[in-house]
């Protein structure tokens, strides 16, 4: 298919500025263009083509590795299909500035070498530049108008007549509106596809995806708890102090096995600069520590970790962040991965006053509670006392993730009276109900607690297992932490690692970094990787071309690729010949239907029909003898060119 100058240039431009490869398509454009002005042409051989399709074949993985690292797992197959036409550039720089008209693309494995016939790689560079640019799913006027022209272009040589023409213009718009209708389809389809495959998806870590008006305490589950050791986020604090509790929700309403927060209102958190969110108080606080937490899969919501005192978050890309009544931070949604730093005030907290509802304590545990305590002597005289003997008391009990029912009162009586030992949930439970039994404010609160300081990444490490429930109580007009589990818990949680957990925790490790990368979509780490390919690729393709013989552009014309049967036939030359004396033969018209349109002007030339015979015989005959037809097929060609000699009659020779 012949196109007229500027064409591809223009085209290149085109997918640029709709893809947003703007400065590279103008320098591929520039280049291509060129090859109208030079005049040189290397000699490329059947080899040098295959070489140069391996490495298009190389440029095509790494555009897919470019995708995967530039986009949204549900959009990396669209980001490669918008990067087409640059896999089809170093062959299309081969054709353009090599003698052969067409290129061979095939591949080498080994000794092997796999390749197709011969084909012009213009037609399938626009083809790329097609589906490309329609991926792009750009809804403007101008982008149809630019999009119809190319099209019109490039089908331009098939109208010869008025009968085509119309069939022409009618079959390039249906061919402009039915590729933008497939473009459109395939990014509407991932859009679904990807919203249906996060419904199904399940998070990795479940948390994080704790609702924080309503939390299980398992009271009375019977069996062992699995413990994990998948680490769950990081914290990088400025000074690092152990063990450093983590808030994600607080609860007031204990009913059943089941703690509630009530009231169940939210409020939406605006920021008030670029990704700068104020959560509690006002300003920054005097200290830092940057969190990177994984967040659900699904939306990328859940509810963040923070420390007491947390004023404001900086650099948290997130599209929306709700605060519950009792000071819960949940995120609506956000990128798998968060990065962000937090700023607090570690003696000035922010939990809302306490009110009646920190007082409650069930009906059905007010008297096993009060028994208790009175015969445990816990009523202190103040409020301070009271919590001093309350942790007394739970100082004699052991902790154990083996939970058994002795079959007594109450799941909390057998805690209290005849087992004790249980898990932090238990404790958390138990010190709430004690401490408001005797008129002090508490509250349960679920988050992590946080001892594990890792020096190779500077940084304290939240596994699963170091998920965990304690108490706030306002004791003297202040909230205070109050953790009544025995400390040996990390002991026992930590003694049940899996013998892989280092392994596990440098994939954590550099998942995390990769994942920053991707999503952060760091301009210098495109930026090296687009500048790998293209040196890379320059450097194979000077490799083939410095070895080539260079072809003066006047010289070239008969060139053909010599390992294709017939293609070092004299009948290009004749062919050539005709064409400069007004005997132009179309794009995709045969040689046979070509001498029956011209058989007046060729006249009774038996020499140029007897070529025109073996010529198909030499290239299309896989049972001739190749010699014998070459050697009668050139005899044929001076006899030819004896007989133009000879006429003169209607042809400058």
């Amino acid at each position: 298919m012949r196109f007229p100058p500027l064409f591809l240039g223009f085209s290149t431009i085109f997918w640029g500025f709709c893809t947003g490869w703007e400065v590279f398509s103008i320098v591929a454009a520039l280049v291509f263009e060129a090859s109208n002005i030079v005049r040189t042409r290397f000699d490329l051989q059947k080899k040098d083509f295959i070489r140069i399709s391996d490495l298009s074949s190389l440029v095509m993985l790494i555009l897919l590795f470019y995708s995967y690292v530039e986009n949204e797992p549900r959009m990396i197959f669209l980001g490669f299909i918008t990067t087409l036409p640059i896999i089809f550039m170093p062959l299309l720089f081969a054709q353009l500035f090599s003698t052969s008209d067409k290129v061979i693309i095939g591949t080498k494995w080994g000794r092997r070498t796999h390749s197709h016939a011969p084909v012009d790689v213009r037609s399938l560079y626009i083809l790329s530049i097609v589906f490309a640019t329609a991926a792009a799913n750009i809804k403007t006027v101008w982008f149809v108008l630019f999009f119809l022209l190319m099209v019109l272009i490039s089908l331009s040589g098939y109208a010869k007549d008025s009968r085509t023409l119309k069939r022409y213009i009618a079959f390039s718009l249906l061919a402009v509106f039915t590729t933008i209708f497939i473009g459109a389809a395939v990014a509407g389809g991932h859009f679904l596809i990807g919203r249906k495959m996060m419904e199904w998806y399940n998070g990795w870590y479940s948390s994080l995806n704790a609702d924080p008006f309503k939390t299980s305490t398992a009271m009375g589950d019977v069996g062992r708890m699995k413990l994990s050791g998948e680490i769950v986020f990081r914290v990088y604090p400025e000074k690092p102090s152990l063990p450093l509790y983590m808030k994600q929700s607080d609860y007031n309403i204990l009913m059943h096995n089941s703690w509630y927060s009530r009231p169940k209102t939210t409020e939406p958190v605006f920021p008030f600069d670029d990704m700068v969110w104020q959560f509690f108080g006002e300003g920054s606080g005097e200290e830092k520590m940057k969190i990177s937490i994984w967040m659900d899969k699904k939306k990328g919501e859940g509810v963040l970790p923070l420390p007491d005192g947390a004023k404001m978050a900086l650099e948290l890309d997130v599209a929306g962040i709700e605060k519950s009544a009792l000071g819960a931070i949940y995120v609506e949604e956000g990128p798998e991965l968060l990065e962000f730093t937090i700023t607090y005030d570690s003696e000035n907290r922010f939990e809302p006053f306490p009110d009646r509802g920190d007082l409650f304590v069930p009906k059905s545990e007010r008297a096993v509670i009060d028994e208790v305590m009175r015969q445990n002597g816990l009523f202190g005289a103040t409020s301070a006392e009271t919590l001093e003997n309350i942790e007394r008391f739970f100082a004699a009990f052991k902790y154990s993730v083996d939970l058994k029912n002795k079959a007594g009162r109450s799941f909390l009586y057998d805690f209290l009276n005849n087992t004790r030992e249980g898990h932090c949930e238990y404790f958390a439970t138990a010190t709430v109900l004690m401490l408001r039994n005797a008129g002090i404010a508490a509250r349960y609160r679920t988050g992590f607690m946080l001892d594990e300081y890792n020096s190779f990444e500077n940084a304290l490490i939240a596994r699963k297992r170091d998920a965990h429930a304690w108490v706030i109580a306002y004791i003297d007009d202040r909230w205070v932490t109050v953790d009544t589990t025995p400390s040996q818990w990390k002991e026992s949680d930590a003694s049940e690692k899996s013998f892989f957990e280092p392994v596990s925790d440098l994939i954590s490790w550099i998942k995390m970094n990769y994942e920053n990368y991707r999503r952060k979509k760091s301009a210098d780490f495109n930026r090296i990787l687009i500048a790998v390919a293209t040196v890379l690729t320059v450097f194979l393709m000077v490799r083939v071309y410095l070895r080539k013989r260079r072809v003066g552009g006047k010289d070239n014309a008969g060139n053909r690729l010599f390992d294709t049967p017939g293609s070092d036939s004299p009948l290009y030359k004749i062919l050539d010949f005709y064409e400069k004396n007004g005997l132009k033969r179309n794009d995709c018209e045969t040689l046979r239907r070509w001498i029956v349109k011209n058989r007046e002007k060729l006249g009774e030339n038996m020499a140029f029909y007897a070529i025109a015979r073996l010529h198909e015989e030499l290239r299309f005959d896989k049972s001739a003898d190749q010699d014998a037809v070459l050697a009668e097929l050139m005899q044929k060609y001076e006899e030819w060119k004896n007989s133009i000699i000879e006429e003169k009659d209607g042809f400058s020779v």
